[in-house]
C-alpha cells in the first residue's frame, strides 16, 4: 500500500508540474481534428491525397445535423483559447475555423431552401464526376460505391418530397433542365460513364440494378403533377423563410453584413459608371455612332468572335503571353505550377454559361482554365484579355497554387475556398490589366468594362428577383441592355442567380470591391512607403479567407509595417 501511494504521490506531482498547453498547442489539436474530419468526408481530398474513398456523401437532413453537431462540439473548444496568446497566423487560423464550423450550424435551419437538384448546387454530378469518372477504383469498389450512389440519389429523392410538403417547388422554367440533368444520368450500363471503361459484371448490375432505378425514381418527382403546383415566378423569397434565407446567404457568401437594398443600389451605381467609360471608349475607339450602336457593334462584329473552337483557345494563349511581362513589377514571389487554357468536355458545355479554373493537383501538376468551347457564334472574346486575368495570371492560377504549395500554412487552410476571397481576388486581377497596359487598346478597354459590367449587374438582378420583387423577364432585359450575353447566356444565368445557387454570384464584385478599398486605405496609410508586391503578398500570401477575416490581416499587417 505504502509503495501505490508513493507512486500515486509521484504521479500527481508530475501532473502538476507539467505546465498546460499552450493556446496555439490546443488550436493545432483542434485544427487537426477539423482537417482530420475534413478528409474522412470530403471525395476530392481523398483523391489528392491518395486517401480510399469509403463511402459516397450523404445528402439527408440527418448528416446535416450531424455536421451541426459536431461543429459545435468544434465551437466549444476553440472557446477555451485565448486569442491574445495566439501570433498572427495562429490568429487568421483561429478566425478561419470559427468562421467555418458556424456554417454548418447557421445554415441548418436554411437546409430545405437548397436545391439539391439543380445544376449548379446540385451534389449529383460534382459526385459522378468526383468518384465515379476522377477517382481509380477497382471493380469491386466501385460496384460497392455504385449501390451507395443509388441510396445517395434516394436521400435526393426523400428531400425533393419534403421540400414539396414545405411549401418548396423549383418554378416551371427550371424543370426543363433538372429533367434533362437527371434523364442524363440513366444510361445502360455498357454506355454508362458511371462505369468509366469497367465492364464487370458487378459494375454493370450495380448501374442497371440500383442506380438506374434511384435515378428514374428521382426523375419521377417531377412530374406532370409536380409542374401543376410549380410556380411561374422565380426568386428565393416567394417560399415560406425565403427572405430571411437570402439574407443569410448573402453573408455566407460575402462574409459582410449588406442589405439586399444596398447591394441592389451598388449595382445599379457601378453600371451606370461603367456606362459614362463605354462612352469614353467609344469617342477614344473613334467610333462615329450612339452609344447604343457602338454597344451593338461590340456585342457583334465578327472581330469579336473566334471561328472555331480551337480558335478560342489560341486567341486566349496570346493574351497570357502579353501578361507574363509585366507580372514581375507586381508579385514579388510566383508560384511553381505552370498553366494553360484547354477546352472543356463537350458533354458539359450545354449546362455550363462559361468555363472554369482547375487548380493543379498531384496527377495533374498544371493549372488549367477550361474554356467553353461550344456555339462559338454566340461567344464574345472581347473580354478574353480579362477573362485570363481573372482565370489564370495573377488571378486564380497565383492565389491557388500559392496556397497550396505553402508549406508554413496549415493544411485545413491549403484546401480553403472562400468565394468572395477567390472571386474578388480573380476580379481584382483583371482590374491590375490597366496598370499593366492590357487595356491600352480601346477595344480591349471595352472588353474589360463588359466584364465589369456583367459583375455588377449580378449585384441588380441577383437582389432583384430573390428580395426586391423583379421578375425573370425583368431581369432578363436588364441583362440585355447592360451585358454583352447570349440569349441563350441570359437564360442561364437568369435561373442560376435565382432558383440555383441565389446570392453566390455576389461574391465576385462585392470582392473585388472590398480588395480595392484595402489597397486604398493602405496607400493612404502608408504613403511613399506603400509596395504594391508587399500588398498582393498580404492579399495572397496567407491563403483564402473570408473578407471580414482579411481586412483585419492587412490591418494588421500595415501596423507591423509601420
Amino acid at each position: 500500500m505504502k509503495k501505490w501511494l508513493a507512486a500515486a504521490t509521484l504521479l500527481l506531482a508530475a501532473c502538476a508540474s507539467k505546465p498546460a498547453p499552450a493556446d496555439s498547442d490546443i488550436l493545432k489539436q483542434i485544427s487537426d481534428q477539423y482537417w482530420q474530419h475534413q478528409l474522412d468526408r470530403s471525395i476530392p481530398l481523398q483523391i489528392k491525397f491518395g486517401l480510399p474513398i469509403n463511402h459516397i456523401p450523404d445528402a439527408s437532413y440527418a448528416d446535416a445535423q450531424h455536421e451541426s453537431t459536431f461543429s459545435e462540439a468544434i465551437l466549444r473548444r476553440l472557446d477555451e483559447i485565448n486569442i491574445g496568446h495566439l501570433k498572427d497566423e495562429d490568429r487568421i487560423s483561429y478566425s478561419l475555423l470559427r468562421w467555418q464550423v458556424r456554417q454548418p450550424i447557421d445554415s441548418l435551419r436554411f437546409f430545405w431552401l437548397h436545391s439539391p437538384v439543380t445544376p449548379y448546387a446540385s451534389p449529383m454530378g460534382r459526385v459522378v464526376n468526383q468518384a465515379f469518372t476522377a477517382a481509380k477504383l477497382d471493380p469491386a469498389d466501385r460496384a460497392r460505391l455504385l449501390i451507395e450512389y443509388g441510396r445517395f440519389i434516394d436521400q435526393i429523392t426523400e428531400v425533393v418530397h419534403e421540400q414539396q410538403r414545405r411549401g418548396y417547388v423549383l418554378p416551371k422554367p427550371e424543370l426543363p433542365i433538372v429533367r434533362g440533368v437527371i434523364n442524363g444520368y440513366i444510361q445502360p450500363a455498357e454506355t454508362s460513364f458511371f462505369a468509366h471503361g469497367d465492364p464487370s459484371t458487378a459494375t454493370r448490375d450495380a448501374i442497371t440494378n440500383t442506380v438506374n432505378p434511384a435515378l428514374q425514381r428521382l426523375a419521377a418527382v417531377f412530374s406532370a403533377d409536380y409542374e401543376a403546383a410549380a410556380p411561374a415566378t422565380v426568386g428565393l423569397s416567394q417560399y415560406p423563410g425565403g427572405a430571411e434565407a437570402y439574407r443569410y446567404f448573402i453573408h455566407e457568401e460575402t462574409s459582410l453584413d449588406q442589405t439586399p437594398e444596398e447591394i441592389h443600389a451598388l449595382g445599379l451605381r457601378e453600371v451606370e459608371r461603367i456606362g459614362r467609360e463605354i462612352e469614353d471608349v467609344r469617342k477614344q475607339a473613334g467610333y462615329s455612332g450612339t452609344l447604343a450602336e457602338f454597344r451593338q457593334f461590340l456585342k457583334t462584329d465578327p472581330r469579336f468572335f473566334a471561328k472555331s473552337s480551337d480558335e478560342i483557345g489560341e486567341r486566349m494563349t496570346v493574351y497570357i503571353h502579353k501578361i507574363e511581362p509585366q507580372i514581375p513589377r507586381f508579385f514579388s514571389r510566383l508560384p511553381r505550377a505552370t498553366y494553360n487554357v484547354q477546352r472543356l468536355n463537350p458533354a458539359l458545355e450545354g449546362g455550363m454559361t462559361f468555363g472554369y479554373y482547375q487548380p493543379p493537383t498531384a496527377t495533374d501538376p498544371v493549372g488549367h482554365y477550361f474554356y467553353n468551347g461550344s456555339k462559338v457564334s454566340e461567344r464574345n472574346l472581347l473580354f478574353a484579355p480579362a477573362l485570363m486575368l481573372h482565370e489564370l495570371i495573377p488571378g486564380h492560377h497565383f492565389q491557388f497554387s500559392r496556397m497550396e504549395e505553402s508549406e508554413s500554412l496549415p493544411a485545413f487552410r491549403r484546401e480553403t475556398f472562400d468565394t468572395a476571397y477567390v472571386e474578388g481576388w480573380g476580379e481584382y486581377a483583371a482590374s491590375l490589366g490597366r496598370e499593366m497596359g492590357m487595356y491600352d487598346d480601346p477595344y480591349d478597354h471595352a472588353g474589360r468594362l463588359v466584364m465589369d459590367s456583367l459583375l455588377s449587374v449580378r449585384l441588380v438582378v441577383d437582389t432583384g428577383m430573390n428580395a426586391l420583387g423583379w421578375s425573370r423577364e425583368k431581369a432578363m432585359q436588364y441583362m440585355r441592355d447592360n451585358t454583352f450575353l447570349s440569349e441563350t447566356e441570359i437564360a442561364t444565368e437568369s435561373l442560376r442567380y435565382s432558383v440555383d445557387i441565389p446570392a453566390q454570384a455576389l461574391a465576385y464584385k462585392i470582392g473585388s470591391l472590398k480588395i480595392l478599398e484595402l489597397r486604398s486605405n493602405a496607400q493612404k496609410a502608408l504613403g511613399n512607403t506603400f509596395d504594391i508586391r508587399q500588398f498582393h503578398e498580404w492579399i495572397i500570401g496567407s491563403g483564402s479567407m473570408p473578407l471580414s477575416i482579411l481586412e483585419q490581416h492587412v490591418n494588421d499587417a500595415m501596423m507591423h509595417r509601420k
